[in-house]
């Protein structure tokens, strides 16, 4: 059977892909960053490695705060008061609705960075930590499976050698295995990287070098 490596700072997320590849694949989970040596030392090559993005750094403190949960709070209800406040002028025409519906959404945005940062986690580590795994499994083929993932996220990943990313939640069972399927021999076949952003309906394939067996 088929080696997976999944790589995620969340249990309850290690566990709900468990019972997504149960079946397909000789699956290993590496709960990070507790874990994460297990990557460099003992693990057999895997087929296919699949990680979280938005990832906390290999050490230190990232518990929220309390001034980081009131900073998110006071974020929050401005969220809030933009989103219920669109419709109560009725003097804004579909174009001024749609500039404040914009900026009630780049403020969500704010909010849900200032809740992953208030945990350490970051794109820049999931990255990192992609390039390491290449100099570690020269060859095999990386997906990140995350939700928060952002189409900007989505280039960044390719061009630093991530084969795809896929958004957590969107694809049913038989299209995410479908997916890692793809992955592979895409990777390994015809050399292509591509990535295919479910999440906001984005398609960017790049041709490289094949990957050597």
């Amino acid at each position: 059977m088929r080696r997976l490596v999944f790589i995620d700072d969340d249990p309850a997320e290690l566990e709900d892909f468990a019972r997504i590849v149960e079946g397909d694949y000789d699956y290993t989970a590496v709960h990070w960053p507790d874990e994460s040596p297990k990557l460099f030392n003992g693990i057999p090559s895997p087929d296919v490695l699949v990680s979280d993005l938005y990832l906390p750094p290999r050490s230190g403190d990232t518990s929220p705060t309390a001034a980081d949960r009131d900073a998110a709070v006071r974020r929050a209800k401005k969220v809030a008061e933009l989103f219920s406040g669109l419709y109560e002028d009725p003097s804004w025409d579909d174009k001024r609705r749609l500039r404040e519906t914009m900026k009630a959404i780049d403020e969500s945005y704010a909010t849900l960075k200032l809740q992953w940062s208030a945990l350490g986690q970051s794109p820049d580590h999931g990255v990192i930590l992609l390039k390491e795994l290449k100099g570690r499994y020269p060859g095999v083929p990386l997906v990140f499976y995350s939700r928060k993932i952002t189409p900007e996220d989505v280039v960044r990943v390719l061009q630093a050698g991530a084969v795809d990313a896929v958004r957590k939640g969107v694809l049913p069972k038989e299209e995410l295995l479908a997916r890692l399927e793809s992955a592979q021999q895409l990777w390994h076949r015809e050399g292509i990287r591509s990535i295919r952003n479910s999440g906001f309906n984005a398609n960017v394939t790049l041709v490289s070098e094949p990957r050597s067996q």
